[in-house]
């Protein structure tokens, strides 16, 4: 039987609106077998992930998403890890630079919102997070002030590339995160590869030392899935999936995880055990 596993969500420790208790609540709900939570920057969801899954009788691990900046198509790449030592030397310090570089960034946004003549200030911003700034607590700050009705709204007016409010990415190369994962010990998966760029683009960073792809994502077509699956096949890379789940009033709250069958399921589970 096909098991469901959920290896790409996110908790208020990022940009997502559930804590981890209550994203291990919905897990359950939902059927889930097995849950990562993959905050952005950020590991410090893992103690209420653990504590609320010891009650609930769930299967959960701690990843991480990692969002990376450079030219073309870098600035599109997400890379998630699975199986890391949040304790390895130097990890959580490269964690809390990026997240100092998000607020930077955060600031720059909040700018250029203001010289628009909307009256927002980076407390606004902050006052909606709990660690991991990014564009979405932008956008749920100008939702709280009226300015639009949704993160979708406010990302295509002002927050995607070439609206008056953007700034570029500020974080690490894709060949930096790779590498900052695979030192914690653990697998680095490019997310969501449709807005990473065509396949010279992704053998690239199979270059920089990926080891696996999101290729049973929530927003992938069937060719889609089928076209990933095969080039992660072709370089021997691990194919893992997941929702994106970020909760409620984000535009991503669909039911949280995939259905793995039993090979897919023990491959996944070689790696990050």
């Amino acid at each position: 039987m096909p098991k469901r596993v959920e290896l790409h969500c996110h908790s208020v420790f990022s940009d997502g609106t559930l804590t981890p208790a209550e994203l291990v609540a919905r897990a359950v709900k939902n059927g889930v077998e097995l849950l990562t939570l993959t905050d952005h920057d950020s590991v410090s969801g893992g103690p209420e992930l653990f504590a609320a899954a010891r009650e609930a009788g769930l299967d959960v691990r701690l990843g991480i998403e990692i969002n990376c900046a450079g030219e073309g198509a870098a600035d599109r790449v997400h890379m998630l890890g699975y199986g890391i030592d949040t304790a390895s030397p130097g990890f959580a310090d490269r964690l809390s630079e990026f997240r100092e570089r998000r607020a930077v960034r955060s600031q720059r946004i909040v700018d250029n919102l203001r010289a628009l003549g909307i009256a927002i200030d980076f407390a606004d911003v902050r006052a909606g997070a709990h660690e991991t700034l990014g564009r979405p607590h932008v956008a749920d700050a100008l939702r709280r002030l009226g300015v639009v009705k949704s993160r979708k709204e406010a990302f295509e007016r002002f927050l995607i590339k070439g609206k008056p409010g953007y700034v570029e990415s500020m974080g690490p190369s894709p060949a930096e995160a790779i590498a900052l994962i695979r030192d914690a010990g653990g697998t680095a998966c490019l997310a969501h590869p449709q807005t990473a760029g065509k396949e010279g683009e992704l053998d690239a960073l199979f270059r920089d030392g990926l080891q696996g792809i999101e290729v049973l994502y929530s927003g992938h077509t069937p060719s889609q899935i089928r076209t990933y699956g095969d080039w992660a096949r072709t370089k021997g890379l691990l194919a893992v999936g997941g929702s994106d789940f970020h909760g409620p009033n984000t535009g991503r709250e669909e039911r949280l995880g995939i259905e793995y069958d039993d090979a897919a399921y023990g491959a996944v589970m070689e790696r990050i055990d």
